[in-house]
């Protein structure tokens, strides 16, 4: 059976509040669907036995901390397992606060919310909303591997050096990106989207640079933001449906997107 989408998730606790998180997704998505729980070993003992409805749990156990590699490699994990399990249209990640608010009924909904080459931000630049960087200009490898403040940045501003490229620019991932003269891009990982033969895409250009893909792995920083996205604006993009990762109201969210992070 083909499924419209996979829903990806990396959960470390309370059980409880997951639970709630499924029956939002079960609520608000009436597709096709396969949600994929990669699990810390706390939370694998607590769901690998349970049947529910719509979920899988991915067979083995990945400690995850904020801020580093770790979690883009449950995001891989569960990427590589749905392509190996699954024939699916698109492949969204969401995180453990993340919740649904719009109906999601049609899956070619998505696509209105593409991020490619075509994706622009005009004016004053909000790190927080997806951005393409197209080939061309990549940060300057002098600057300290810091983070560097984006506000008031605008569209005339090096882009480039600004917000967490500085340390990106050390990955090996970025690396190659720049010697290759790559388009790269950025977004939060709550709401990041793919279609399945994206998925493939990524998962052919791991298997080609696995150390890439290991150095990804065990980076100290949130390459969760733009490691997939970068390797995607080089495929026909991907898209996003979510509010961004600060923790947000339903006051607060954007009326033409899905997701939201809120509080736990």
């Amino acid at each position: 059976m083909k499924h419209d989408l996979i829903i990806s998730i990396n959960v470390h606790e309370k059980p409880e509040y997951l639970l709630n998180q499924i029956k939002n997704i079960q609520e608000y998505v009436p597709l096709k669907k396969k949600i994929i729980l990669n699990c810390n070993h706390y939370m694998l003992n607590e769901f690998k036995d349970r049947d529910i409805r719509d979920v899988e749990v991915y067979p083995d156990s990945i400690s995850k901390k904020p801020f580093h590699g770790s979690l883009t490699h449950g995001i891989v994990c569960n990427m590589s397992y749905a392509l190996n399990n699954y024939d699916f249209d698109y492949f969204l990640v969401i995180s453990s606060r993340e919740f649904f608010y719009n109906n999601l009924n049609d899956v070619r909904k998505i696509e209105d919310n593409v991020i490619d080459e075509t994706t622009t931000q005009v004016g004053k630049v909000d790190y927080r909303i997806p951005l393409f960087y197209k080939a061309g200009k990549y940060c300057d490898s002098t600057l300290p591997p810091d983070h560097v403040s984006w506000k008031n940045a605008t569209s005339d501003s090096n882009l480039e050096n600004l917000w967490w490229w500085p340390k990106f620019s050390r990955t090996k991932l970025y690396q190659y990106i720049e010697s290759n003269g790559l388009n790269f891009a950025h977004s939060m990982h709550e709401g990041m989207c793919y279609s399945g033969e994206c998925c493939k895409y990524i998962m052919d250009f791991f298997s080609k640079n696995e150390d890439i893909m290991y150095d990804l792995f065990e980076f100290d920083g949130c390459v969760e933001e733009f490691a997939l996205q970068s390797i995607s604006s080089n495929y026909k993009g991907f898209y996003y449906i979510g509010n961004g990762c600060d923790t947000k109201t339903l006051d607060d969210v954007s009326p033409s997107k899905y997701t939201y992070k809120r509080n736990r």
